[in-house]
């Protein structure tokens, strides 16, 4: 329910478990603050109040949301002689400060999730998309679910501050850019409480009702990326191909081969180069013949300089104001401009181009740096934001047809679901003990995607590492080369491999990937792997698949360790994970998990776990698990 406090000159928001959060409401039209007349009760519409301002009428609805809570929406009708709007952010949510003892934020697009438990000492601005969740005290007995809905057409978001155990200044605002003529309309915010998980898995059921459960594929697959990068070659693919073909466990569980980044002459100029000489058709037919699936790597909107479209055809780029091209994005020091996806040119290339692909054989496509697209200022076609991944993706699926998988990577997720069969969630892993921890946040925080709306991909299940590999040029690649400068001094470019992972820390990420449920992409010189990393890989791929395992403490944790996967068949999955740098005990009740009574088996080793009493106890060694199956 929300009332008005006349007294205070604001509103007062009474959730169902009877917390009251007092709140205001902003606007701003082209960096202006809209000033309102004094907010009154609608006379004819029950939850609605009315406001006015100099440029014209504002109004405020509440109403119960889809899966419970007060769903806010904030709507204006602009004066006919008022002043045109080009940008309006409309914040129908601004609450002043609320006690919490956790934070969860969540990324528009892979990685960006961050978890924040409260202490004193505690000093963060916050971000948020889609959703954000506080949990009220330590213990994490309840939470407040703030959220908007995932398909977008203008952006929404959360902001903040987080100061000490206060989150201060939460706005849940929308950007209309371009604000698209003299009605304007907030997306709704809906604001509920209860227990976390089931508030986002509510949020979530609802998002996708329209929706059939998306088919979990058993497949895995190789990818050329986080060993070669750009030194990838025809042959270097054929050979890992060959390798898995030739292993009696990997080639009944491995089904395509990846080419990524490293393949074309450049962005935009989607043709082999002299590292594939036999030409991307013919390795697609090598490929089919070994009995993979061939993928492909693409970053459609990306443009070099050098690039034909740009030095031929530059009426196909997005523009700056100026009406001149301009070089809009930059990734590892490559400064790119960004195809226009909103002109009818550009998605006649892209259809002939993928049609090309599709024709040579290619039925995995892995599509990268959209995001990027947004970083052009200006387009063809004013087009909300939110409408641009649509504008990029349809004519790629027009073009290599429903049999052909469609991995999105760096995707907008307000695109929904109909566009990708996959979608990255985390961001990039490596070798690298860092990157997994930094990521893992990502992964836990978009479970409740898994199956909904798309197969997850938490990114590459990698092993290699000094215990996993017999690779004389394991440290030899220098990935961060482009970013040494003429001053530098220090080595730590020049020298970073971005491999440093031991056998323990390769079982966690493999466990997550494992009990994802998701897309699992091998990402090693398979074979310059040793027995030991062989073995790893090997029963990775053999897992079966399942639903995306729940991260239990989400709401209390910083990096959540423990994690529950149910599995078809009354098979389950425990996965406890130590992210300290010391050694620590843990303890779970396996009865208040709903898991079957029989004894824990370790995935790892094949040997029992001992849980007398249904409690399983265990001492894990700094960065490693403890990965279990009950059935």
């Amino acid at each position: 329910m929300i009332t008005f406090d006349a007294q205070n000159f604001g509103f007062v928001l009474s959730l169902p478990e009877g917390r009251q959060l007092p709140f205001s409401v902003h606007a701003e039209l082209d960096g202006n603050a809209v000033e309102f007349s004094p907010w009154e009760p609608s006379l004819t519409e029950a939850g609605t109040f009315c406001s006015a301002s100099r440029c014209g009428e504002w109004t405020l609805r509440s109403r119960c949301g889809a899966n419970g809570g007060i769903a806010l929406t904030l709507e204006a009708a602009l004066s006919p002689d008022a002043q045109p709007v080009s940008r309006a952010v409309l914040t129908p949510f601004c609450l002043e400060a609320l006690e919490v003892g956790h934070v969860l934020t969540h990324g528009r697009t892979m990685g960006g999730c961050e978890s924040y438990p409260c202490e004193d000492d505690t000093a963060s601005v916050i971000e948020s998309a889609f959703f954000l969740c506080a949990t009220l005290g330590k213990a994490g007995e309840k939470t407040i679910l703030f959220s908007h809905p995932l398909h977008q057409g203008h952006f929404s978001h959360f902001s903040g501050r987080l100061e000490g155990r206060s989150l201060v200044g939460l706005k849940a605002s929308t950007e209309c850019d371009p604000a698209g003529g003299p009605l304007l309309r907030s997306a709704a915010v809906t604001i509920d409480a209860g227990d976390g998980h089931a508030l986002l898995e509510g949020w979530a059921k609802v998002e996708a009702a329209d929706r059939e459960p998306v088919p979990i594929p058993q497949d895995s697959g190789w990818n050329s990326w986080d060993y070669y990068r750009w030194t990838i070659t025809e042959d270097e693919v054929l050979r890992n191909a060959e390798f898995i073909a030739a292993d009696p466990v990997l080639s009944q569980h491995i089904n395509r081969i990846v080419v990524d980044d490293g393949w074309q002459y450049c962005y935009g100029e989607w043709n082999a180069n002299s590292l594939f000489p036999s030409g991307m058709d013919s390795l697609a037919a090598k490929i089919r013949k070994m009995g993979f699936v061939p993928g492909l790597w693409f970053a459609p909107t990306l443009v070099e300089p050098h690039a034909r479209i740009a030095q031929l055809n530059s009426e196909m780029l997005a523009m700056a104001p100026s009406g001149l091209p301009c070089l809009a994005f930059s990734c590892m020091r490559r400064n790119t401009f960004l195809a226009d996806p909103t002109r009818p040119k550009v998605k006649d290339w892209w259809r002939q181009l993928f049609r090309r692909y599709a024709g040579y054989g290619y039925r995995y496509f892995k599509i990268d740096f959209l995001a990027a697209t947004l970083e052009a200022p200006c387009f063809s076609e004013p087009v909300p934001k939110g409408e641009l991944m649509r504008h990029i993706l349809e004519p790629i699926r027009d073009a290599v047809g429903p049999e052909s998988r469609i991995l999105g990577c760096s995707y907008q997720f307000q695109g929904g679901r109909d566009l990708v069969n996959e979608a990255r969630i985390s961001g990039d892993i490596h070798a690298d003990w860092e990157s997994v921890k930094m990521n893992v946040t990502s992964i836990a925080a978009r479970y409740w995607a898994h199956g909904r709306f798309w197969i997850n991909d938490p990114d590459f299940a990698v092993c290699r590492g000094e215990e996993t590999s017999g690779d004389p040029d394991l440290h030899r690649l220098k990935p961060l080369l482009v970013f040494v400068q003429p001053g530098d001094t220090e080595p730590q470019h020049f020298n970073s491999s971005l491999v440093d992972l031991n056998r323990r820390q390769a079982e966690v990420l493999l466990s997550l990937v494992i009990t994802s449920g998701g897309a699992m992409n091998l990402s090693d010189n398979l074979p310059r792997l040793n027995p030991t990393g062989l073995q790893l890989l090997r029963k990775a791929v053999a897992a079966r698949k399942g639903e995306a395992a729940v991260p239990l403490d989400l709401f209390r944790s910083r990096y959540p360790a423990y994690w529950a996967q149910r599995l078809s068949g009354g098979l389950h999955r425990l996965l406890i994970i130590n992210w300290g740098d010391s050694r620590r005990d843990y303890e779970i009740d396996l009865s208040r998990l709903n898991f079957p009574a029989s004894t824990p088996s370790n995935f790892w080793t094949g040997e029992p776990v001992p849980a007398p009493g249904r409690i399983l106890s265990t001492t894990l060694e700094p960065h490693s698990c403890l990965l279990v199956e009950m059935a």
